[in-house]
C-alpha cells in the first residue's frame, strides 16, 4: 500500500538491501503512518517527482545503498544527505534553470548538479549538508538553554564544507562559465536555534566565507517559522 502511494520512494526501498534490519523504510510495514512520517514521506516523494527519469536513476544508483547504511546515534545520515541533494536539483530549477540533472560524482570530485537554460547559461552546484554536532547529540532529551554566538564547531564546518564544495566545482568543466552555488542545508543545535539572535550572526558568517562561489542556505526552523518543505 505505501508503495503505491509513495511510487518513487518504493521504487527506492525495492532497489535498497530490503531484508537489512537496518533499512530505513522496512519498519513501515502497516498503511497507517504517524502524522510527522506522512509528511515527510509526501515531502520526499514531491522532491523525487521533480527529477527527470535520467536523474531518478542517478539518484537510485547512488541512494540504494543508503537506505539500510544507519550510523549509530545519527540515524541515516547519509540518506538524509541524498535527499538534499535532491533538494539542490529543485532551487536550479527554481531559479530559473530548466534543464537540470543530477551528477554521479563518485568517480571523481564534481559537483551534484548542472543546470542550464533555454538562454545558454549554465549553473553548476554542490549541495552540503551541515549535521548537529555530537555533543547536541549526547544532550538530546535534556533541558537546554540559549547559547548565544555561533559554536566554534559550527563555524569550523561551515568553513570546511565550503572550500571543499568550492573544490568540487572548480573540476567540473564548465564552472569558469557558470553560476556557482554552494547549497547549504544547515541543521543547528538547539541551544542555538534558541537564540534568535543567531540568525543574523549565522547570515553574517556565512556572507564572511563567501567567495566566488555563492552561498545559499536554509537551515533547521527557528521558533515560529516553518521548515523548508
Amino acid at each position: 500500500n505505501l508503495i503505491r502511494r509513495f511510487p518513487r520512494l518504493g521504487l527506492l526501498y525495492e532497489r535498497s538491501r530490503t531484508v537489512s534490519a537496518d533499512n530505513y523504510f522496512g519498519i513501515y510495514d502497516e498503511p497507517e503512518l504517524f502524522e510527522s512520517t506522512e509528511r515527510q514521506f509526501n515531502g520526499w516523494e514531491r522532491l523525487l517527482q521533480e527529477l527527470d527519469p535520467a536523474s531518478f536513476d542517478v539518484f537510485l544508483r547512488k541512494t540504494a545503498g543508503r537506505v539500510a547504511a544507519r550510523v549509530t546515534d545519527r540515524g541515516w545520515t547519509q540518506l538524509v544527505e541524498s535527499m538534499n541533494e535532491v533538494r539542490g536539483y529543485q532551487h536550479a530549477r527554481a531559479i530559473g534553470y530548466e534543464n537540470c540533472r543530477l551528477l554521479d560524482e563518485q568517480s571523481q570530485p564534481f559537483p551534484d548538479i548542472e543546470a542550464s537554460n533555454a538562454a545558454g547559461k549554465w549553473c553548476v552546484l554542490e549541495v552540503k549538508t551541515i549535521q548537529e554536532s555530537d555533543e547536541e547529540l549526547r544532550l538530546r532529551g535534556k533541558v537546554q538553554l540559549a547559547e548565544p554566538g555561533l559554536p566554534v564547531r559550527l563555524t569550523r564546518a561551515l568553513r570546511q564544507r565550503y572550500r571543499h564544495a568550492c573544490r568540487q566545482i572548480a573540476g567540473h568543466p564548465r564552472a569558469s562559465e557558470a553560476e556557482r552555488i554552494c547549497f547549504m542545508i544547515i541543521n543547528l543545535d538547539l541551544r542555538t536555534v534558541l537564540a534568535r539572535q543567531n540568525k543574523r550572526l549565522l547570515d553574517d558568517f556565512l556572507r564572511t566565507i563567501e567567495a566566488d562561489v555563492e552561498i545559499y542556505s536554509i537551515s533547521q526552523h527557528w521558533p515560529a517559522e516553518e521548515l523548508p518543505f
